[in-house]
């Protein structure tokens, strides 16, 4: 066998590991994020009893156990350091070897810390902690199965990918969530495994939960192209709020760690106000899927709306900056369908087209928030269960983002992830590892021979797959739009190389 059939043999056999272990990883990645995606609601429902006749007595009791259930997520956040927040840079940090997940006290910790916060009401999704459970179990059956550094980081991916698929029945953007915001590459070396992990964790949701969108309201009629302007304007809108929510949430999420007091009595603050939101409308609780359901079937006045949006703001903003377990997803999806019904209000009126304001609205605001249109445009015509509308959300999407850029908006994940992993922070280094980067045809080192590039830490490129042939480079070789580099390398200098070769922004 020579070198070429040899290296061929080596890549089919990995990709062959990266199918199977992608399915193993969706099915169990399916089913705890379902398993999560189920206790909240049972928990929703629950609270929603809870708040329907409140008393002085019972009051002080739900704050009595509430600052209880401050301080036990104070102490898993102890155990695990890593499962606060959202989880999505906790897994972007995993990727680029700049954390290392305890997977058992990240399980138990975003599962029953988000619980419990879900539980007293916190403005939080669960999306994001999906995503991590998701990761975080995969990276445990890598260990178990004895994968490669390489294997682990593609299975982890899918397990992320797996997580989000299940939590919103949307596998296509639970896979183009894993190339668009953890690795920034489209290398089909991952994009296969995160396809087939989102899908069967799709299939385990549907068999669980039900053959249903994640939203029980469709768009019936497609907007006409004659009013163009509602999805541009719904676009503008929904680019100024976004940025808005990402300087709120750094701001909050920055400044309140700094209270001069424990973090459960932090959290326990972020309580306080839901509680009392809570005691005038319930519905304005939790991560947002009931109070949409809601709007789709009872509009609300524009006032009111207003008011809607502001106090979800800052219940987010608080609940966030906390550093509770719970993610940012539907919370900001939820902006999105009050922003919808807010600008159907002022510019329809009745009845028509009413679901698709609120899913443009969604578009809108997701865009902008998380600087990624394609994930945007494709999540939320999975979750309202057509792909007809696609001019329409394409646009907001679109002009959303534009906006965003204009007014210096940076992605959310992006920000909380250099917040989290700042430079100074001390980088995990457990040794070589080998990483796949796919070369981008924009990229500015195309058709220039290596010997002239100046790569950060001068890694070992041992080998360049073109067309199906791969090749051991020399100093003269010139790099080409495609190809794929199998780089050598320390875990600490991933994040720099895949700045240099265009996985990240």
């Amino acid at each position: 066998m020579d070198i070429h059939q040899s290296s061929s043999y080596r890549s089919g056999r990995f990709r062959i590991h990266l199918v199977f272990g992608g399915a193993f990883v969706g099915l169990a990645s399916g089913l705890i994020s379902v398993l999560y995606r189920y206790t909240l609601g049972k928990l929703d429902t629950v609270r929603n009893l809870m708040y329907s006749q409140v008393s002085l007595g019972k009051g002080a009791l739900m704050l009595a156990g509430f600052l209880l259930l401050a301080f036990l997520m104070h102490l898993l956040l102890n155990w695990a350091p890593l499962s606060g927040g959202s989880g999505i840079p906790q897994i972007r940090g995993e990727l680029l070897g700049r954390a290392d997940m305890e997977t058992t006290p990240t399980l138990i910790s975003k599962f029953f810390g988000g619980a419990m916060g879900a539980f007293t009401g916190l403005t939080l999704g669960r999306e994001g902690p999906s995503i991590q459970l998701g990761g975080a179990l995969a990276k445990m059956m890598s260990d178990r199965i004895k994968a490669t550094e390489m294997e682990r980081r593609y299975l982890i991916t899918a397990g992320a990918s797996a997580g989000l698929a299940a939590a919103f029945n949307a596998p296509l953007a639970g896979a183009l969530f894993a190339l668009e915001e953890l690795h920034k590459s489209f290398s089909h070396f991952f994009v296969v495994p995160c396809i087939v992990a989102s899908v069967l964790a799709n299939f385990v949701s549907f068999s669980i939960l039900g053959m249903e969108p994640a939203f029980s309201f469709p768009m019936h009629e497609m907007l006409p192209v004659s009013y163009f302007w509602v999805p541009v304007s719904i676009g503008v809108l929904g680019g100024v709020l976004g940025s808005l929510f990402n300087k709120g949430l750094l701001l909050f999420s920055q400044n309140m760690k700094k209270l001069p007091v424990p973090r459960y009595l932090i959290i326990f603050i972020a309580m306080v106000l839901v509680f009392v939101v809570g005691l005038y409308s319930p519905l304005l609780l939790g991560g947002g899927h009931s109070l949409i359901e809601r709007l789709a079937t009872k509009p609300a006045a524009p006032t009111a709306l207003v008011v809607y949006f502001a106090i979800r703001l800052l219940l987010v903003w608080t609940g966030y900056g906390s550093g509770a377990q719970g993610g940012i997803f539907l919370p900001v999806l939820t902006l999105g369908a009050l922003l919808g019904a807010f600008c159907h209000s002022i510019m329809m009126g009745g009845d028509a087209f009413y679901a698709n304001f609120l899913y443009l609205g969604m578009a809108a605001i997701l865009s902008s928030v998380v600087q990624a249109p394609l994930l945007s445009i494709l999540l939320v015509s999975e979750m309202s269960g057509t792909m007809m509308q696609m001019i329409s959300v394409t646009t907001t999407a679109v002009v959303a983002y534009l906006v965003a850029q204009a007014l210096r908006n940076a992605p959310i994940y992006e920000s909380l992830y250099d917040n989290m992993f700042t430079k100074d922070d001390p980088i995990i280094d457990s040794g070589f590892t080998m990483q796949y980067f796919f070369v981008p045809g924009d990229a500015d080192y195309v058709d220039i021979p290596l010997e002239r590039l100046t790569i950060p830490h001068h890694p070992l490129i041992a080998s360049v797959k073109r067309e199906d042939i791969s090749f051991t480079p020399n100093k003269d070789t010139i790099l080409k739009e495609g190809d794929e580099l199998l780089l050598l390398t320390k875990e600490q200098y991933l994040e720099d190389l895949s700045h240099f070769f265009g996985d990240v922004e």
